[in-house]
């Protein structure tokens, strides 16, 4: 599939009747000719604005010669390279891979410090070639950046919906076809489109991998997202955070299992309890005047005081008559609340670190904050954490809520211990 992005050129004599416009002119109608647009500017103007035009920009062509440096003093060479710095360190904040050209005279390379040049794709040194073999360069290094922005499932599914193979399998429209029976069907195909339609696929797709048992495409994108959130393996839910709470669960607990929640706990943890059948701990959090529930205090995090409710609990002491060393299967937090109240993880984990089995951090509202220091501790996986001794660490986050995901788009995240290896198996039984 062919995406817009465009080569954008920024010339302040992009329209001038004079030797640099009419070289800069010459190379970018030798780049539309070879079927690559290009979007011309004819000056810097707001330097975020061009920041943040990295999202659309196949790359960017920065004229610059020795006019603009005037005199030559240290004055006006000083003015001219700070706000070429300026513009290349905002383009590279956002993106480290987009190519960075500059276009000029073959002196006026000799301006330019190492720390610009080495952010640079090259410089194109003006009238030294060919307009048309410039641009060939230039579209090879701007094509091999676009083949690299898709993750692997979106590529393999762009190649799917592209590829005009005939849909034999559910869902019953059969890329879009049924809609196109009726006229309140073609306002349907017609609102929506013909690639999401195309792309609407059901998992006995081979070639775009399977989401129950993570292989193909699927799972080297779960990979590349566990990658990006700094866990040792993530998995991809598409039935909200709610769903993966209970993933969790049913994959950790099992009846009579003891189990430490926090008594303002999402309802999809209740539901956990009832559906595994587990023996629940609560953990009281305070309550304001406002009304803001929440935090849960420190004392109640200590394991003398989680003993102390295990051994007052009638049901609890019959598992301990069995198995007096018996330890909580899975504690689970909300990380962070409605009211915004987030805990310290890295205390939680040297409290309770080999005295609850799993730590689950019901992170549903909070999956950005592996990408701020602002959040530093007081999120459940992050870059060079340390790992627990023998406890894992599970996080459930809703990717549709406060990152880009779809609606009900959801993830888990998983962190081993030290000693201790999450394993994925597949458990079948009889009905």
């Amino acid at each position: 599939m062919r995406f817009d992005f465009p080569i954008v050129i920024i010339d302040e004599d992009f329209r001038s009747e004079n030797t640099s416009g009419s070289g800069i002119r010459e190379l970018a109608e030798a780049i539309e000719k070879a079927d690559m647009k290009v979007v011309g500017y004819t000056n810097y103007g707001d330097l975020s604005s061009f920041a943040q035009q990295q999202s659309r920009a196949a790359g960017f062509i920065l004229s610059i010669d020795d006019e603009e440096f005037g005199d030559g003093s240290s004055a006006d060479t000083h003015s001219v390279l700070s706000q070429l710095h300026t513009f290349v360190d905002g383009i590279r904040h956002r993106n480290p891979d987009i190519p960075i050209y500059l276009y000029g005279e073959t002196r006026t390379a000799r301006h330019i410090p190492n720390n610009i040049l080495r952010e640079l794709h090259g410089f194109i040194h003006m009238h030294e070639d060919t307009p048309e073999f410039v641009a060939r360069h230039i579209i090879r290094e701007a094509k091999s950046y676009i083949d690299t922005l898709a993750p692997p499932f979106f590529r393999a599914l762009t190649n799917y919906a592209q590829d005009g193979s005939y849909s034999w399998h559910c869902p019953g429209h059969s890329g879009g076809v049924a809609f196109l029976k009726s006229p309140v069907g073609r306002m349907f195909h017609q609102f929506f489109g013909e690639n999401m339609l195309r792309a609407d696929v059901c998992n006995a797709v081979e070639e775009l991998g399977q989401l129950l048992d993570h292989t193909g495409p699927i799972a080297a994108s779960e990979r590349n997202a566990a990658r990006i959130f700094n866990a040792d393996h993530l998995f991809f839910v598409t039935n909200g955070t709610s769903t993966s709470n209970k993933i969790v669960w049913n994959s950790t607990v099992a009846a009579n299992d003891i189990v430490v929640v926090d008594r303002n706990c999402h309802k999809s943890i209740l539901h956990s309890i009832m559906m595994t059948g587990a023996i629940p701990i609560f953990l009281m959090p305070t309550r304001n005047h406002y009304g803001i529930i929440g935090p849960i205090p420190y004392s109640e995090f200590q394991p003398e005081n989680i003993k102390r409710k295990m051994q007052a609990n009638p049901f609890i002491r019959e598992v301990l008559k069995e198995n007096p060393n018996v330890k909580p299967r899975v504690l689970t937090i909300t990380q962070s609340t409605y009211d915004g109240v987030l805990y310290n993880v890295e205390e939680i984990k040297n409290l309770l670190d080999g005295e609850i089995e799993t730590l689950h951090f019901d992170e549903a509202w909070l999956p950005h904050a592996a990408f701020h220091d602002f959040y530093g501790d007081y999120h459940a996986i992050g870059e060079d954490r340390p790992r627990c001794e023998t406890s894992m660490v599970f996080a459930t986050q809703s990717t549709h809520k406060l990152l880009a995901g779809l609606s009900q788009a959801s993830q888990i995240l998983v962190q081993n211990a030290k000693h201790n290896e999450w394993i994925l198996i597949y458990l079948m039984k009889p009905i």
